[in-house]
This record gives C-alpha cells, structure tokens and sequence, in this order.
C-alpha cells in the first residue's frame, strides 16, 4: 500500500512541478541547487556510480515523500476512507467521439 502512495504521489508532486513551468525556456534554467549537483556530478563516469547515486536519490525522495504521508496521516487529512475512495476512482482520459 506504501509503494502505491510513493507513486501517486511522486507523480502528482511532478505533474505539478511541470505546469508550474510555462515554456521550455523556463525549464532549461538551473537553480543554485541545480548547477551544484551538475557540478559534484560531473566526476561520476562508471555505471555503477550512476546506480548507487540513483538509488539514493531514490531512498531521499522516498523518505521525504513518506514524512509528507505522515503529516497528513496525522493532521487527518489522509484516512483510511480517503485510500478506500481511491481505490475505486477511474482515472482515465474521457475522449471526444
């Protein structure tokens, strides 16, 4: 049920994060953030560096998301009827015939 929630959420929090940007302009500049870790980056050339990075940065988001879980588990605003109610939502694209 957690991986389920790290997943719609990690794409909810991304589909938010791309309308944020209007236009592909916007998207190609980097933060002070951004151009430090292209930075520290720039010495990795083994694949296997390139795995365990992503794993941790895997293990980073995965954290941060479920600490974000359990604030609304514990604010209320996520409950047990909120993930049932999901469970029997149809998410799909209505089509124009």
């Amino acid at each position: 049920m957690k991986k389920f929630f790290f997943f719609f959420l990690f794409f909810s929090h991304l589909t938010v994060y791309l309308q944020k940007y209007k236009s592909m302009e916007q998207m190609t500049r980097l933060n002070p953030a951004q151009y430090e870790v292209l930075n520290m980056l720039s010495c990795i050339d083994k694949e296997e560096d390139v795995t365990a990075l992503r794993t941790l940065i895997v293990q980073f988001l995965n954290n941060r998301l479920q600490k974000e879980i359990d604030s609304l588990w514990d604010n209320g605003t996520l409950t047990e009827e909120t993930v049932s109610a999901w469970s029997h939502e149809h998410m799909r694209t209505p089509y124009k015939r």
